[in-house]
């Protein structure tokens, strides 16, 4: 016969055996995993308490930069070409020579936004082969899928 875990619990928690135990109400302390092995745990601990953090954990906060830069560039050029089209709408006789700066300004970004892009995916490489833990692991960023919606998003006048 299975044992029923949830009946067992809530069978306790209403004969009160869940009550006035010590800690109660306040925070959790999860400085410790469990899973670490002692001397795992040692030296985590070692290394936090001067200071050190992990190489992942670095390439991890820097991935989300990167990623953020990325979008404010897209955003950068957007407004650029946003402010550029209404220069156009004022002044239509520049049409022709607004148009020629920004799609040399658009390429080179479009440049600049594909190395940016392989460095990203570099640096996710890197931090999925020192990540501990695989569920945690990134996904690499398409190539031609980002372009394409670079491009897209941010067409020639």
């Amino acid at each position: 016969m299975p044992i029923n875990v949830n009946k067992q619990i809530e069978e306790a928690m209403e004969r009160g055996e869940f009550s006035n135990l010590p800690g109660e109400g306040k925070p959790l302390k999860l400085d410790v995993n469990p899973f670490l092995t002692p001397q795992a745990r040692m030296a985590n601990r070692l290394l936090k308490e001067n200071g050190f953090t992990p190489r992942w954990v670095e390439l991890e906060k820097e991935i989300k930069q990167e990623k953020a830069q990325l979008e404010r560039h897209l955003t950068n050029l957007k407004a650029r070409r946003e402010r550029l089209a209404a220069l156009i709408q004022r002044h239509p006789e520049r049409h022709r020579a607004i148009s020629r700066t920004f799609a040399h300004e658009r390429v080179r970004s479009i440049e600049r936004y594909g190395e940016k892009l392989e460095n990203l995916n570099r640096k996710i490489q890197r931090v999925n082969l020192l990540m501990p833990t695989r569920n945690r692991q990134y996904a690499l960023i398409n190539r031609a899928e980002a372009l394409s919606h670079f491009q897209k998003a941010c067409p020639s006048l």
